[in-house]
């Protein structure tokens, strides 16, 4: 029994031990996961929130850029469509007074009254900041000019016959650099004269 005993010591010692071996494995692997899978879900969890963050920035720049880029497309239309708008209504202000300047002119050239006409033009063309005023017979005389020093140069020397027989109110935009607004003066349909207003061709910067 004493051998039996002893035997019996021998075996429930080795399974202690092999017992404890695994115990001791077992606890590792517990340990293992609790020391290195929090460090790699944090690296995980950073690298997520860094492609997050960094989807979102080019996300906000592209619409940003594609806004801007719109906003600007549309401020150049609204402001080329503004200018076009206000250039016609210009234009037809500029035709009014052109009218309007041709009917005051033609009734004191019914009555011969060249001086008078001379002094309304000197007055005329210093309020609307032209560069001179010519009235032209119909024979090609310059019969008045707000610039003496064409008072001996005839009017179809200044102008082309194209400019001097216009029979509408025009506005050229380019004459010789000039900008030109033409006005026919009729008498019972029949044209008697021709003002010409000439103004400095704005610069475009």
């Amino acid at each position: 029994m004493t051998d039996q005993n002893k035997q019996n010591e021998t075996l429930q010692s080795k399974a202690t031990t092999f017992y404890s071996m695994l115990s001791q494995k077992f606890e590792m692997l517990e340990k293992l996961p609790q020391k290195q899978l929090p460090m790699k879900y944090a690296f995980l969890l950073v690298g997520i929130i860094i492609f997050v963050f960094a989807w979102k920035q080019i996300a906000v720049g592209k619409i940003e850029s594609d806004m801007n880029k719109k906003l600007e497309s549309e401020r150049v239309l609204v402001t080329q469509q503004a200018r076009e708008h206000a250039d016609k209504q210009y234009k037809k202000e500029e035709e009014r007074f052109g009218q309007v300047l041709a009917w005051a002119v033609r009734s004191e050239l019914i009555r011969n009254n060249i001086d008078q006409i001379g002094l309304y033009l000197n007055q005329i063309v210093k309020q609307i900041d032209a560069d001179r005023i010519v009235l032209i017979g119909e024979d090609g005389e310059l019969l008045v000019s707000t610039d003496k020093r064409l008072e001996d140069v005839k009017g179809n020397d200044l102008y082309s016959s194209e400019v001097i027989n216009e029979n509408k109110i025009t506005i050229k935009s380019d004459v010789d650099g000039k900008k030109l607004l033409i006005a026919p003066i009729s008498d019972f349909n029949k044209r008697v004269a021709v003002l010409v207003i000439s103004y400095n061709q704005a610069k475009i910067n």
